[in-house]
C-alpha cells in the first residue's frame, strides 16, 4: 500500500473524463468500483495523559454489579490505535486515524507544558490528521503555532483563513484538506471548524472563520473536481452541527466529529445507556439531493474511549458505514461491598467481571503503550510535581477565631466538616469555588449570569499551608474529582425549582447534592410549604458582594455554570436535564484548574482569597439537627 499527500486547495482544478468514446459510439459499461476504508478516531483528549475512571454495570451471576475502573489516557489510546492500524495493514485494507480537535485543556499537564507535551505524545500516536478544536486557541495564536510546527501530521480546517497572519500563513502543515491516495483510489480529508470561534475562544485577530455549510459545500465541489469521490469531514462543530452540514451539504460521505463529547453509541449492555438521543453511532443521514448520504461519527472526550468505522464505497458512493466506540479500561475492578467504600474485587468476581468485558465489543481492557508511560513519568510527571507545589496565593478569613487562613466547607448548612458549621451562610469554600466557575467561562466569553453546583464536588475546605495556597491543594484536597465546567440553560422558574428540589434532596437523600452558587441569593425556608420555600431569590450580576442584584425573571433564560457530572441530571439535579432550554454545553475547562487560575488572577491584583458572601439564608426545616453547640460561633457570620 502506498499513500501521498497532496497539499492546497484548487478549486479551479479540470479532469479530463472523455476517455475511451469512439465513432461507432461502442460503449461499454463501466465495471462496478469497490473500496474499503477503516477509520480510527478520538476527539476532545484534552490533555488526558494519565487514566481518568469509568463506573460500568457487569453482569455477575445474572445480577448487576456495579463496577469502577481506571479509564483511557494517552498510553491506552496509542496502545488502540496501533492495534486497530495494526489489524487494517495486516488484512490489506486502507486505514486513517483521525483526531477531532481539542487536544489542549483539561488538565495540569497543559497547564505546565501548553501545547508542547500534546505534540510530543500526539506525534507518537501515528495520526493521519487533525483539525482545530475551540480550545487549541485558548492561549492565542502561538501556542497552536509551535504545536502544529512539532506535530508530524498536518492539520486541517477549510473555514479558516490564515493568509493574514503573518505568523500562522508560514506554518506548512496546517491546510484546508488533504487528499490520500490508497492503490490509485483518491480519498479527500477536509477540516472544518466553528464558525464563531472568536466568540468562545481567543484566536489571532487576523484570523478569519468562514461559514461552515458554504465552505463544506464548496471544498467538497472542489475535491470532486480534482478527481476525488470519497470525502470524509472531521470536525470541531458538534453533534448537532454535524447533523446540519449532513442535511445541507452533498458529497460529505463521513463526518468525525468532536466539540461536543458525545460518545455515540449503545452503552445498554454495561448500564451506561445510549450515548446520544439524536443520533446512534455511525448513523447515515440523507443529504438535500434525496439521495447520497453521510455517515457521523464521535468519540466523546478525555481519551477514553477510541471509535472504529469501517466504510464501503460502490462507484463512490458509501453504502456501508459500521462500527462502535470501545471504552478502554484497566482491570484495576473496584466495588462498594458495604454500599459506602470501593475496594478491590475478591478473585472470584474479578474473574467473572473479566469475562463479561470480554465478552463485550465497546469495553476492553487495554495495556498502556510502554513509550507514551515512560515520556508521561520521566519528562513531564516531575514538572507536574513541581508545580503542585508552588504557592498560587493567599487565604484570609477576618471572621474565623481558630484560623485565619481558612475558609470552612459545609455540605449541608449546620452540619461541621472540619471547620465551622455555617447554620445561616453554607459554605464558604464553595462560594469561592462557584465563584471561580463564572469567572473562568465568562473570561472565555460564555456570558454566563450564575453557577449552581453540588458541595459535593468540593471536597474540603479552603486550607492555606505554612506559605499559602498550593496549586497541590487545590488539586488533591479541594477539587480532587477534576470536573468539567459545563453551562446548562434554565428559565428562572425551573431554577426556583431546581433549588428547591436539590436543598430538599440534600436533605432526605444525598447530603452532597447541597448545591453551592455564585451570582445568586436567596432564602431557603425550610418551614415553608412545598413549592414555596425558595424565598427572594435574586440575580446578582457582579456577585453578591457588588450589591447590584435584582429579582429573578420566571421567563428569561439564564446560563449556569456547572460540572458536567451533575449536568447531566445527576444527584438530584434532574431538572438540568428535563428542563433545559438548549443542548448542555462542554467547555473543556476543568474545575481544580479554573480555581488555580482564579486565585493567581487575584494574586496578581493583589488580593487574596477572603471570605465571601455566599448568597444563602438557610431556615432550617423542622427536625433537622443543627450542630449543638455550634462549631465556631463567631465565624457563622
Amino acid at each position: 500500500m502506498t499513500s501521498k499527500l497532496i497539499k492546497g486547495l484548487v478549486a479551479t482544478a479540470v479532469l479530463a473524463a472523455l476517455a475511451g468514446c469512439n465513432s461507432n459510439d461502442d460503449t461499454v459499461a463501466p465495471e462496478s468500483t469497490k473500496f474499503n476504508l477503516t477509520i480510527a478516531h478520538i476527539n476532545d483528549t484534552h490533555s488526558s495523559f494519565d487514566p481518568t475512571s469509568v463506573d460500568f454495570t457487569a453482569q455477575i451471576n445474572e445480577e448487576d454489579f456495579s463496577v469502577r475502573s481506571s479509564a483511557g489516557g494517552y498510553p491506552r489510546v496509542a496502545t488502540a490505535l496501533k492495534n486497530a492500524r495494526s489489524a487494517a495493514n495486516d488484512s490489506g485494507k486502507p486505514f486513517l486515524a483521525l483526531h477531532g480537535g481539542d487536544a489542549f485543556q483539561g488538565s495540569l499537564y497543559f497547564n505546565v507544558l501548553k501545547g508542547a507535551g500534546n505534540a510530543t505524545l500526539l506525534r507518537e500516536m501515528n495520526l493521519d490528521a487533525m483539525t482545530i478544536g475551540n480550545h487549541e486557541f485558548d492561549l492565542g495564536n502561538e501556542p497552536l503555532i509551535e504545536f502544529a510546527n512539532k506535530v508530524d501530521f498536518p492539520i486541517l480546517a477549510a473555514n479558516l483563513d490564515i493568509s493574514a497572519d503573518s505568523q500562522m500563513s508560514d506554518v506548512s502543515n496546517i491546510m484546508p484538506y488533504m487528499i490520500k491516495e490508497f492503490n490509485d483510489e483518491k480519498v479527500g480529508v477536509f477540516g472544518l471548524v466553528l464558525e464563531d470561534m472568536e466568540s468562545i475562544s481567543s484566536p489571532g485577530k487576523d484570523l478569519v472563520f468562514k461559514k461552515e455549510i458554504e465552505t463544506a459545500q464548496a471544498t467538497v465541489d472542489a475535491l470532486k473536481e480534482m478527481g476525488v469521490d470519497k470525502v470524509i469531514m472531521v470536525s470541531h462543530i458538534g453533534l448537532d452541527r454535524d447533523i446540519r452540514i449532513a442535511e445541507s451539504v452533498n458529497g460529505v460521505d463521513v463526518i468525525v466529529g468532536g466539540h461536543s463529547h458525545t460518545l455515540l453509541g449503545d452503552f445498554n449492555n454495561i448500564g451506561n445507556g445510549n450515548g446520544s438521543a439524536i443520533a446512534g453511532y455511525a448513523e447515515m443521514f440523507t443529504n438535500p439531493n434525496g439521495t447520497t448520504k453521510t455517515c457521523i461519527v464521535q468519540a466523546g472526550d478525555i481519551a477514553q474511549a477510541v471509535g472504529q468505522v469501517d466504510v464501503s464505497f460502490e462507484n463512490g458512493e458509501i453504502t456501508v458505514c459500521e462500527g462502535n466506540n470501545t471504552l478502554l479500561i484497566d482491570n484495576d475492578f473496584k466495588h462498594k461491598y458495604d454500599g459506602e467504600n470501593r475496594e478491590a474485587l475478591t478473585e472470584a468476581d474479578q474473574t467473572s467481571a473479566e469475562k463479561f468485558v470480554s465478552e463485550q465489543n465497546n469495553i476492553a481492557i487495554t495495556e498502556e503503550d510502554a513509550l507514551l508511560r515512560s515520556i508521561i513519568d520521566i519528562d513531564y510527571k516531575p514538572l507536574i510535581e513541581e508545580f503542585e507545589g508552588k504557592v498560587i496565593g493567599q487565604v484570609f478569613d477576618a471572621n474565623d477565631p481558630t484560623d485565619t487562613g481558612m475558609l470552612d466547607h459545609v455540605r449541608q448548612p449546620g452540619v461541621a466538616r472540619k471547620g465551622a458549621s455555617l447554620p445561616v451562610t453554607g459554605s464558604e469554600a464553595g462560594a469561592q469555588v462557584a465563584t471561580s466557575m463564572v469567572w473562568k467561562l465568562n473570561k472565555q466569553g460564555y456570558g454566563v449570569d450564575m453557577a449552581i453546583t453540588n458541595n459535593g464536588g468540593v471536597r474540603n475546605s479552603i486550607v492555606a499551608g505554612p506559605d499559602g495556597l498550593t496549586a497541590g491543594y487545590i488539586v488533591g484536597s479541594l477539587l480532587y474529582f477534576s470536573n468539567e465546567l459545563a453551562i446548562v440553560e434554565l428559565k428562572g422558574a425551573d431554577i426556583t425549582q431546581l433549588l428547591e428540589d436539590t436543598i430538599n434532596y440534600s436533605l432526605t437523600t444525598s447530603s452532597g447534592s447541597f448545591p453551592t452558587f455564585a451570582n445568586v441569593e436567596f432564602t431557603f425556608n425550610g418551614l415553608a410549604v412545598a413549592g414555596e420555600q425558595i424565598e427572594g431569590l435574586n440575580i446578582c450580576p457582579e456577585g453578591v458582594s457588588a450589591g447590584n442584584c435584582s429579582a429573578i425573571n420566571s421567563d428569561t433564560v439564564y446560563k449556569i455554570a456547572t460540572n458536567a457530572y451533575i449536568a447531566g441530571g445527576k444527584d438530584g439535579y434532574e431538572i438540568f436535564n428535563t428542563k433545559k432550554q438548549s443542548d448542555v454545553v462542554l467547555s473543556g475547562f476543568v474545575d481544580n484548574e479554573s480555581m488555580i487560575e482564579y486565585v493567581e488572577a487575584l494574586t496578581s491584583e493583589g488580593k487574596a482569597l477572603e471570605e465571601i458572601p455566599t448568597g444563602l439564608t438557610f431556615i432550617a426545616p423542622a427536625g433537622f439537627i443543627i450542630d449543638n453547640p455550634i462549631v465556631k460561633s463567631e465565624d457563622n457570620q
